[in-house]
């Protein structure tokens, strides 16, 4: 019998999933409707503003994302104050974020319309901003369905607001000022929400102003490390390739983000679980076996998936003949995601044991190796190659082993068991497997090789024992909503 702490995992990680497939289809029309709509250059100044609107939010957040649903899932009895201290600091460092965005912008030397866009953006993201407090509620209380039902509302209305807008001429400023459209329809989703499940909302008070800044320093730390990749990267590909570049490379971003969301649902559905999991050592272990088995089947599932179906993919969302250097930059990345789920998995783990300062120290450390690397390979790539982007992949994927050893010796000692370091070593031999006899097929087409796919993989991934027939048995009770029904259990003790 499948204990309570999984079936809350499969449960919690259920409703995002459903949410997420319904949120992924929805952004895969959005990014079709704007691809087809723009030139490769015009995607690339839609991303470049995206990318540093996106890094300075982080100000805005400042750990706020992950520190309130860490204490809030442990049953904290000022949450209305909380949530409203957390409402309130986000005013003025909207305004703030808002000033270095834009210095940013203009110290980069960018020209008058990514500025003005950089700007539209940050005005943009302000309800989505807003929605977070409430979220973060959601989230501790198990309420993921909540979660998932905001997010597809606020893609719906962005969707059909942004296909309208183009439909009648519109360009960029139009596609961002729709953004914050669906944005607002978020906030109200979860506005309306929070009164219906009774999460209050009371005044701030100064304690809770200085718990926040205090507690959220440091993930607001760990926060703009990792941000600051994706923000860098930009950089380096404006200043080293060029825009056409970055457009390839910001479509990419947006077809690997979809890849990598089985992980961050799932990561988010156990992070309240891993929390109250994180005070004892085995608890932690049986949490790191659950989720560690759930992430690595979808890290060889995608892993394999993506590097088969690359053209595919890229050639139905953005068409034919422009967007061609996409489908190699996927196809590299696909090497590395067994590896990039996992590091994920060990993060994760650390932010719910409150090691934070040791995360920071680790993450600036990446990204300096990581910067120096791209910034020595990615002009000679693009020189002899013509297209940088790949090299970025490339030194991105290689900087995750250093810091997967770093992870791994953070760790408190039986919290990583041989469960979970055979299910990595199983995730990497079947999306090889999978993938490399499968890749000599493709000339039969997708009506023969999409099913061939699927047996394979399901195949190889039984005989390497990284799915158990236990795991299809919990895969039957999701479809036949036996855990929908479950009650949440209310601490790992029922673990």
């Amino acid at each position: 019998m499948r204990s309570n702490t999984t079936r809350l995992l499969v449960r919690n990680a259920s409703y995002l999933g459903l949410g997420q497939v319904a949120s992924t289809a929805l952004g895969i029309l959005l990014a079709a409707v704007i691809g087809r709509a723009l030139e490769p250059a015009q995607l690339g100044n839609l991303y470049i503003a995206t990318a540093i609107s996106t890094f300075v939010y982080v100000i805005v957040d400042w750990g706020q994302g992950v520190y309130l649903v860490k204490e809030l899932a442990r049953g904290r009895a000022d949450e209305p104050e909380l949530i409203g201290s957390a409402l309130l600091v986000r005013l003025p460092t909207i305004l703030f974020s808002s000033i270095f965005a834009l210095t940013i912008a203009l110290a980069r030397g960018y020209d008058s319309q990514i500025i003005a866009l950089t700007f539209l953006t940050m005005a943009a993201m302000i309800p989505a901003s807003l929605f977070v407090p409430f979220d973060c509620s959601f989230r501790a209380k198990d309420r993921m369905d909540v979660d998932a039902f905001a997010n597809i509302v606020g893609k719906a209305v962005t969707l059909v607001a942004t296909a309208i807008a183009l439909r009648f001429g519109g360009g960029l400023t139009e596609v961002i000022l729709m953004l914050g459209v669906g944005n607002v329809s978020i906030l109200l989703a979860a506005v309306i929400a929070a009164q219906r499940l009774d999460i209050a909302v009371k005044a701030p008070v100064m304690k809770a102003f200085n718990e926040l800044f205090r507690r959220g320093a440091s993930i607001a730390a760990i926060s703009l490390a990792i941000a600051s990749q994706p923000f860098l990267e930009i950089l380096l590909l404006s200043a080293l390739a060029g825009p056409a570049i970055v457009g390839w490379y910001g479509a990419f971003r947006t077809i690997f983000g979809v890849v990598t969301s089985p992980a961050l649902i799932l990561l988010g559905a156990s992070f309240p679980e891993l929390s109250r999991a994180s005070l004892s050592v085995l608890n932690l272990r049986r949490m790191i076996d659950a989720t560690g088995r759930v992430l690595l089947i979808a890290a060889a599932f995608a892993s394999s998936a993506l590097y088969l179906f690359a053209n595919d993919i890229v050639a139905i969302i953005y068409g034919h003949g422009r967007f061609e250097q996409t489908a190699s930059i996927l196809r590299t990345s696909a090497i590395f995601v067994p590896l990039l789920f996992f590091t994920f998995l060990l993060a994760s783990v650390i932010l719910a044991l409150g090691r934070n300062k040791a995360l920071v120290v680790l993450n600036v450390a990446r990204i300096a190796l990581y910067v120096a690397l791209s910034w020595v390979f990615v002009g000679y790539w693009q020189q002899r190659y013509g297209n940088g982007a790949i090299a970025l992949v490339i030194i991105a994927g290689l900087v995750e082993l250093p810091a997967m050893i770093a992870y791994l010796m953070m760790l408190p000692k039986g919290a990583l068991g041989s469960t979970t370091t055979l299910n990595v070593v199983r995730a990497h031999v079947v999306s090889f497997c999978t993938a490399a006899p499968l890749s000599m097929l493709q000339p039969l087409g997708l009506l023969y090789l999409v099913p061939l796919f699927a047996l394979s993989f399901a195949v190889i991934a039984l005989v390497t024992r990284l799915i158990s027939p236990s795991d299809l048995r919990l895969a039957m009770e999701v479809v036949r909503n036996r855990v929908f029904i479950s009650d949440a259990p209310k601490s790992a003790s029922d673990g």
